[in-house]
């Protein structure tokens, strides 16, 4: 048997080995317990006594627990099976890297089916990509001009349209909406609305139905509106080129959205920065509480409010409200969770289950308020929000700072993806909430995202300018555990 030092000891039992043949399980197991993983899974290969032998929980629960250091309650039925999910089944084999930007790039998605990826970056272009065992670019359009720049994309469900945010580095108070057609060979804007709150990405409602903010005055303290933007697609004369050609700013003189006021926060002294919207049919899904999951208008619109001093109640806040409403209401949020920390960045889980969002707390130091070294990764369960949320921490964080860079985490059924360290991601189990593995990147990260149909696929964006996509060891069928 070949040994991790390269070394080789003869195990094989023959009739002139008797006292092979006359070793007990006890004395197996324990020389079993000195093996690595391809070192006991060689000796099961030896004779069936010995396979017998290697099967055993103690030897696979042992080498599952000393890779992870520490005790957990395992997610799969036998220990063997739950190591080979934590080696096999986490993307971390850099699978493919692909090119298509000229600068940073910010974000980066994938549709609701995982045919689709979306990216955008500082060079104010948009790209999708054909996601495969050889991931292509589809179609590339430059929506916004330098000083202008696109930090957000998102698809909506019926993937005929993908939703963009462009912000200026140049004037504090320029945040804009637009959205994109790509359901021909070209890309071409087809709506773009001004937003009132700079960092607000906005977010899908349905399919013809952004989210957008306004608010009542520049100062606080304000009235926050949320408003429902529905688009009208129309009918272009121009030929592909022209239309190829229409940038952000070209399209705020069209008369195609119809608006609708939908939710009013008043005299509030926070920007809501992020928003992503449920489906009322996912909260608390798993609950015995009795509703109407009918009302396919109703929906959850989750917040995160962040103070403009970044002091206060910092946190997470979910509303209940519905399209067919014909004003905008002054309700109370449904849930809070307050978290006294900046948030980087949030996503939701393609199947409205999990809302992940990437934090750092805050501290006053003097006359300033300052972003503590710990970046925390905080997870909500949708279908019991009772549920007290999952908190992942770094044990190795980033130094204090007066300001943060944004970066988008991914959540799935098993893994979540986070950064705390600017070109590192880490792959965190949820079910030990130990960091399974670190995935490097030679610049700071900005966004990731896991495959919405499969998480042992992600994708990452970073400053080096490159869309990357990483497999899990499974597919690459480098390592198998028999």
């Amino acid at each position: 048997m070949e040994l991790s030092d390269g070394s080789y000891l003869s195990l094989v039992p023959s009739e002139m080995d008797d006292p092979w043949k006359d070793l007990t399980d006890p004395i197996l197991l324990t020389l079993f317990s000195y093996l690595n993983v391809q070192e006991l899974n060689n000796a099961a290969r030896t004779c069936k006594n010995w396979y017998r032998i290697a099967q055993d929980e103690s030897l696979w629960r042992n080498l599952t627990l000393k890779r992870l250091g520490c005790q957990y309650l395992r997610k799969e039925d036998s220990w063997k099976l739950e190591l080979k999910r934590l080696i096999c089944h986490v993307p971390v084999h850099l699978h493919q890297t692909c090119t298509g930007h000229v600068d940073e790039v910010y974000n980066v998605c994938f549709s609701n089916s995982g045919s689709l990826i979306a990216t955008c970056g500082a060079d104010g272009i948009v790209n999708i990509w054909k996601y495969g065992i050889n991931t292509v670019l589809l179609i590339s359009k430059k929506v916004t001009d330098d000083p202008d720049y696109v930090n957000y994309v998102e698809f909506n469900d019926a993937e005929t349209h993908l939703l963009v945010h462009s912000t200026s580095r140049s004037l504090e108070y320029d945040s804009t909406l637009a959205v994109l057609s790509i359901q021909r060979e070209i890309m071409y804007i087809v709506a773009a609305r001004h937003s009132g709150v700079r960092h607000f990405r906005g977010t899908w409602l349905n399919n013809e139905t952004f989210l957008n903010v306004n608010k009542s005055d520049l100062f606080p303290p304000y009235d926050v509106v949320l408003t429902a933007c529905r688009f009208h697609e129309d009918v272009f004369d121009e030929d592909d080129r022209l239309l190829s050609e229409l940038r952000i700013p070209d399209c705020f003189s069209k008369q195609n959205v119809d608006t609708k006021d939908l939710l009013k926060i008043e005299q509030v002294g926070f920007n809501p920065d992020f928003v992503k919207v449920i489906n009322w049919s996912e909260w608390n899904s798993s609950s015995n509480e009795p509703k109407d999951n009918s009302a396919t208008n109703v929906k959850v619109i989750a917040l995160y409010k962040q103070r403009l001093n970044r002091s206060g109640e910092n946190g997470a806040v979910f509303y209940k409200v519905s399209l067919d409403s014909l004003e905008s209401l002054v309700i109370e949020p449904i849930k809070t969770v307050l978290t006294n920390s900046a948030c980087l960045g949030i996503q939701l889980s393609t199947n409205h289950r999990y809302m992940v969002y990437n934090l750092r707390r805050l501290s006053t130091e003097g006359v300033y308020i300052m972003h503590e070294k710990d970046v925390v990764t905080m997870v909500i369960s949708l279908e019991n929000t009772e549920e007290q949320p999952e908190i992942f921490c770094d044990p190795k964080p980033a130094d204090d700072s007066l300001t943060i860079s944004y970066f988008f985490p991914s959540v799935s059924e098993d893994l979540v993806a986070n950064e705390s360290e600017p070109d590192v991601v880490f792959l965190w189990d949820r079910h030990s909430h130990k960091v399974v593995s670190r995935l490097h990147h030679h610049t700071g990260v900005s966004a990731v995202a896991f495959h919405p149909r499969d998480q042992e696929v992600l994708a990452s964006v970073a400053d080096d300018k490159k869309l990357r996509i990483w497999t899990s060891l499974n597919r690459k069928e480098s390592y198998i555990i028999d």
